[in-house]
Formats: C-alpha cells, sequence, structure tokens
C-alpha cells in the first residue's frame, strides 16, 4: 500500500484533507484482509518513507502505522515509490500480488517514467490506484517574496510573486506583509507586524506580483513573511524571508589632486553624486556619509570605519598604502580606483599588481577637444551596477564621450561591466581570493571633467551610487543569499574567526537538536538536514560568553509544480503502464466491494470451480436410480 503524502494532499474539500482521506481509504483496505494476506505500507513524496518495509499480517500494526503517519511538505515523485514495490511483491510467491496506490493524481508526479523502467515492472502485478482528486479546485500559491537590503532611512520595496494555478480568474484576493525584527522574534509565536495589505487580480493559469514598500524604522535583522488568503491548499499560502536594515554606506573618497578650490579637486563631482546634500535629500534622509581627505590626512582615519574607498587619481602609492587596502578588502568592503595624470601605470602594476582586476598599460587618447571622443558600447545589463539602467529610466550611459584613458591587459578572473568603441574596458571589477573578501572595481578613466564628460551627464550620479551600493553590501548579499527550501540541507556560514563548540537549532515547531560546526578551507560554519518543515529555523550559539542567535527561513518547493493540482488523466497512466493490469477506483463509497473483486479474484475463481466440480458430482451421483447402483 502506497500512501501519498505530498503537500498537495493536504487540499481540502468538504471540512476534510486529501490525505486524511487516504488514510481512511488505506485502513478500510487493511480491515478486510485475510488472515493469510500479507502488506507492506509506504508513504511517498518526492522520497519514499517505508511505515513497514516488509510483508506482515500484523494487521493491527499496520492499522498502528497509519493513524501515525502525517503529510509532508514535500513534492511528489511516485515512480521511486512504486519501483520500490514491485521489487518487493517479485520476491512473493504469492499468486495474488497487488499494488494499491492512494494519491491525487497530481500530474507533477508522474515524472521520470522511461521505456527502461517500464519494462522492470512485473505484469503478474495488479496495479490499482485509488483517485481522491474530484477533477475540480481553486488554488494560488505565493512563489517567492525579495526585500531588498536598503540602509535605515531608504524605502525598501517588497516585493511577493504569486500563481493562480486554476483556470478561473480570482479577483481581490488579498496579500500581507508582516515583518518582525530579530530580537522579538519568538520561534513559536509566528506574527510580526502587518506593514502592508493589499489586494491582487489573478488571471487563469497566470503569475501576478504585488508591491509593498516599507521604510525600516532602525537597523537590524528583520524576519518577515507574505500571506494571501487562505484556500484549500494552505501549506502555499505563506513565504517567509529575511532582510537586514543597514547603518548608513560610509564612502571615503582619497583625493588624489585636491586643487585650490573645492570645484577644482578631483573629488568635487564624486562629492556631488554621493552627499546628502547635493542629492535634494536631508542628510537624515540620505542613505551614505561621505568624508574626503588628501593623501597625506589618510593616516589620521581609521579605515574600519568605512565601507567603501574612492582612490581618485591618486599618486605616490606605497606598499603600506596597499596593505591597508587589501586588509580592507579582505575583511569584506570595497575598493574604487579611477585613473589619471597623476597615476604611474608602471608603478601601479607594482605596487597594486594583486588588488587591481587588470594590468595597466599606455594612456590612449587625447587631450579634450583634440580627436574623437570614445563612446560606451557595451554594457552587462546584468550586472548589479548596471540594472537600474536596463529599461533607461536612469538615463543612457552611451551619451558620455571619453577623451583619454588607460589600456589595460584584464586579469582572467576579472569581470568586464562597461567597455569603450574601441574593445577597451572603461570598468572592470576584480577581488581577492578569500572567503568572503569585497570586491575592486576599476575605472580606467577619470572620475571628473579632465579626460571625460561623464561628470556632466544624468547618469553619473546613479553610476556612481550604484557602484557605492554595490561594493557596500556584496559580502551582506552573499550572507543573504534567499531562503532555503524544504528538503534541503542546509549549509549556513556563521563567518566567525573562532567557532563555538555547538550550535542549538530550533524548528519551526519548537524541537531542538544540536549540530557541531564544521571548518573547511572554504566554509566555517554548519551543515544539517535535509529540513522537512517550512517556518523560520533559529540557530542559537556561545560566543564570547554571550547568547547570540541566527534565523534561517526556509519555504515549500513551488518550482516543483506541486501546487498545479491538475490530476493525470487515466489514459495516460495507462500508456506508462501498457503491460499490466491497471484499475483506478474514483469513487470511495464502494471501495470494500471493488477492492474485495480486484484483491481475491482468483481465489474466489477457484472456490467458484471446486463448487462446480461438487455441484457435478452430486447431480450424478443422483441422476443413478437406485437400483442400478
Amino acid at each position: 500500500i502506497l500512501i501519498d503524502n505530498s503537500y498537495s494532499m493536504g487540499y481540502v474539500e468538504e471540512g476534510e484533507s486529501r490525505f486524511a482521506l487516504a488514510k481512511k481509504a488505506a485502513s478500510r483496505i487493511l480491515k478486510m484482509m485475510k488472515r493469510s494476506d500479507r502488506a507492506a505500507l509506504f508513504l511517498i513524496s518526492e522520497e519514499v518513507n517505508p511505515l513497514v518495509s516488509y510483508l506482515t499480517d500484523d494487521r493491527e500494526m499496520l492499522l498502528e502505522k497509519i493513524e501515525g503517519a502525517s503529510l509532508s511538505f514535500r513534492p511528489t515523485n511516485l515512480l521511486p515509490g512504486i519501483f520500490q514495490a514491485y521489487k518487493i511483491l517479485k520476491e512473493s510467491r504469492s499468486p495474488n500480488r497487488e499494488i494499491v496506490l492512494i494519491t491525487d493524481l497530481g500530474i507533477n508526479g508522474w515524472q521520470g517514467f522511461d521505456e527502461k523502467t517500464i519494462r522492470e515492472f512485473d505484469p503478474e502485478v495488479k496495479f490499482i490506484i485509488i483517485n481522491l482528486n474530484k477533477g475540480t479546485f481553486s488554488n494560488v500559491a505565493l512563489s517567492k517574496a525579495d526585500c531588498r537590503r536598503l540602509t535605515v532611512g531608504e524605502t525598501s520595496p517588497i516585493s511577493a510573486k504569486m500563481r493562480n494555478y486554476s483556470k478561473e480568474n480570482i479577483s481581490h484576493l488579498s496579500v500581507s506583509v508582516f515583518l518582525e525584527p530579530q530580537s522579538k522574534f519568538q520561534i513559536d509565536r509566528e506574527s510580526g507586524e502587518k506593514v502592508g495589505q493589499g489586494f491582487i487580480d489573478l488571471k487563469g493559469r497566470e503569475e501576478g506580483s504585488k508591491d509593498f514598500f516599507y521604510n525600516f524604522p532602525q537597523q537590524g535583522t528583520y524576519l518577515g513573511k507574505v500571506e494571501i488568503q487562505e484556500d484549500s491548499l494552505p501549506s502555499d499560502d505563506k513565504f517567509y524571508f529575511n532582510t537586514e536594515a543597514l547603518e548608513k554606506i560610509k564612502v571615503l573618497l582619497i583625493d588624489g589632486d585636491p586643487g585650490i578650490t573645492s570645484f577644482s579637486s578631483e573629488t568635487f563631482y564624486l562629492r556631488l553624486s554621493l552627499s546628502p546634500t547635493s542629492s535634494g535629500v536631508s542628510v537624515a534622509q540620505s542613505p551614505l556619509i561621505v568624508r574626503a581627505v588628501t593623501l597625506d590626512e589618510l593616516p589620521q582615519e581609521k579605515l574600519d570605519d568605512f565601507s567603501v574607498i574612492f582612490l581618485a587619481n591618486v599618486g605616490n602609492v606605497s606598499s603600506s598604502l596597499k596593505e591597508k587596502l587589501t586588509s580592507f578588502v579582505r575583511n569584506g568592503r570595497g575598493v574604487v580606483f579611477s585613473l589619471g595624470d597623476n597615476v604611474n601605470a608602471e608603478e601601479y602594476n607594482s605596487i597594486f599588481g594583486d588588488l587591481l582586476p587588470a594590468r595597466l598599460g599606455e594612456v590612449k587618447g587625447k587631450s579634450k577637444g583634440e580627436g574623437k571622443l570614445e563612446a560606451i558600447d557595451f554594457q552587462d545589463f546584468t550586472h548589479p551596477i548596471l540594472k537600474v539602467f536596463a529599461e533607461g529610466k536612469e538615463g543612457d550611459l552611451t551619451r558620455a564621450g571619453f577623451y583619454r584613458y588607460f589600456a589595460t591587459q584584464v586579469n582572467p578572473q576579472a569581470k568586464v561591466i562597461l567597455s569603450l568603441e574601441d574593445g577597451q574596458p572603461l570598468l572592470i571589477e576584480g577581488g581577492l581570493p578569500y572567503p568572503r573578501a569585497g570586491k575592486v572595481l576599476l575605472f580606467t578613466s577619470t572620475l571628473d571633467r579632465d579626460w571625460n564628460n561623464l561628470p556632466t551627464k544624468p547618469v553619473f550620479l546613479p553610476l556612481i551610487q550604484q557602484m557605492a551600493r554595490y561594493l557596500a553590501l556584496s559580502t551582506l548579499r552573499e550572507e543573504y543569499s534567499g531562503t532555503f527550501l524544504v528538503g534541503q540541507e542546509i549549509k549556513y556560514e556563521l563567518g566567525l574567526r573562532e567557532l563555538p563548540q555547538s550550535v542549538e537549532i530550533t524548528d519551526p515547531q519548537g524541537k531542538k537538536f544540536s549540530v557541531v560546526p564544521v571548518q573547511k578551507r572554504d566554509f566555517s560554519g554548519i551543515e544539517f538536514g535535509p529540513v522537512e518543515i517550512p517556518g523560520i529555523y533559529q540557530l542559537s550559539y556561545i560566543t564570547d560568553g554571550k547568547w547570540n542567535s541566527k534565523y534561517v527561513p526556509v519555504n515549500l518547493n513551488i518550482e516543483s509544480n506541486e501546487s498545479d493540482l491538475s490530476k493525470m488523466e487515466t489514459k495516460e497512466i495507462r500508456k506508462l503502464f501498457p503491460s499490466a493490469s491497471v484499475k483506478i477506483i474514483d469513487e470511495l463509497t464502494n471501495l470494500e466491494k471493488e477492492i474485495l473483486q480486484l484483491l481475491y479474484g482468483k481465489e474466489v475463481s477457484k472456490d467458484l470451480t471446486f463448487l462446480l466440480v461438487g455441484l457435478l458430482f452430486l447431480e450424478v451421483f443422483l441422476a443413478n436410480p437406485r437400483g442400478k447402483r
């Protein structure tokens, strides 16, 4: 007996889930067992869970196992369970061998059948399918929730995606967003503040999205949940996520050519694009804090206070500066090198060689007003820095012209983000080969008007701000890479130099267990799973004598299409088992009668044969006259 316990079996009709009906059907079949009958019992989803893995006549034990069986949160894959059933029955010598599959016939569960597998199925084994899918359903599933990690003071968009799996249109579906600071979260109390609610109309079989906007009041980690109006399949009506409200990004500008006035300085346009007063917003609202210094003033600065450093046409560089910048990047921060007249290519290659994403060559082009301006030709719109320019809403980068720039030889592991018409790279990304290291950007021209007119174009401000944000958030983006899925192994980087002895994990139902962290060459954290329950998992450990907690969201694998409740047609199922005797029972009212006829057909026929032979002998006996005996 195979009971489908995938999450689609949680669909509720007339107050009862399909899984509850499946358990009742299995119990009814077992109560009909004769003393000589034996049965095995499995729960199947995308994994095979043996409740009783061998054939037994212990009916009470089988019934007890069914009573304790629970619905999973996994999608369906029926093939491994059916194959396991055939394997067990192959070893039996009984003339009557049957597989009883109790399922909703969800179309998603019939993947992976091929000719080789089908040939291995025994045609002598009867295949009985009890169908619990009545054919009509309405279901909407949340497939994703995403919240950009921005700084305190910025308005963060929260986007929720959902899909209508039914044929009918759905109007005025309620969508809500809940958020709670990590410090207030309780694992056994799923709540949080409702920060947004709206409604959406979805056409049949189509996907839609709903956007919300929230201004995080303070720095820290927030745990979130998007929830749609509950329908008949409640398990796919929630999606969990976490996000980070960051402190303001602190940017340090190292000015290689300060000039006599601020207007003539190398960092003038950088300050205009990054400083809050020039962006039309107040200091409190701005996500950036900017400080400009000269190379001589740099020793007085504490670099750990900053997230991003811009070196603007800095000459006379030293190995000590290289060591400071290398340490800065290794600790997860970002550096931008912009070039100019003060930059000596040989000196930069010698001192910054391991840090730069490309080797500098000769200066190309001519002075301002002489010769042709080179325009931007290649743009990698898939890169996070340029995504805002993909639809042209933030302006057109190709309108900028470049008089001079350095030729470069790009490192194999580096990435070109922008290139000029002659094929020379303009913006290159690199980094250091260390876990959780930050990023390095090389801009091969100046970031003022000496070598180009880019600072005079509207695109300059969003480009520079995107560069600063990308460098500040790149390592955080890796840490918060999204949610995990039910059925996955959790691999979580703790980011600690000294690992705790153990980590206590609390699942969404409040159950606790401990794991020992592992230290590998490229990983320092914990591994556990596979996880079976959607929700928020709490990871607790002691460092420096204090308890610390991390939180991991786990969601259903909606991409498996398990939420599509369309059923596999009978004729298609028969095609999968061309030589097998397949019987599909669609109505449970006369289940016992139909099962009796199917299960004991051979034995009934045998008994009937003996009865007919006996009646024949009796007839012959009675037909003979007494006198002739």
